[in-house]
Parts: structure tokens; sequence; C-alpha cells
């Protein structure tokens, strides 16, 4: 559906308190677009809306794959 980073260490987002069974994505890459979003909202329900945005996400739905590599932002 997409491709998108986790923040395994956050425990908020906006304002709220995120689940246990949760945690917070952000997409970068839409693969599927007309996909519907499992909780939509007023603002977000198909993958598409939701590029550059910070969600909650069930965490059994967040597959790792080894073979994207992630990079940690470099700071000067």
């Amino acid at each position: 559906m997409a491709h998108g980073k986790v923040f395994e260490a956050a425990t908020v987002l906006l304002g709220m308190e995120l689940l246990e069974d949760e945690v917070k994505v952000t997409v970068v890459e839409v693969l599927v677009p007309f996909a519907l979003v499992l909780v939509p909202t007023d603002e977000v329900y198909t993958v598409a809306q939701t590029l550059q945005c910070f969600l909650s996400w069930p965490r059994d739905l967040v597959v790792s794959d080894p073979l994207v590599q992630t990079f940690k932002p470099t700071i000067y």
C-alpha cells in the first residue's frame, strides 16, 4: 500500500497517547493511492492522502522490509 517510516519510540501523536498496539508512522511513498485507510478521519481516508502525514497505525500491520534501507538524518 505504501512505504514509510516507523517511529517506534513515539508514544504521543497530535497530543493523544498511542495505544500499546499502535505505532506512529509517516508515509514517504504511496504504492496503492486509492486503498482505504483503516481508521479514516475527516481529512484522510485514502492512502494517497497520507503522504507526508503522521498517522497512528496498528503495529501488527506494519511490515518491516530488510531490503529497504533507511537513513538517519545527519546533523552538522
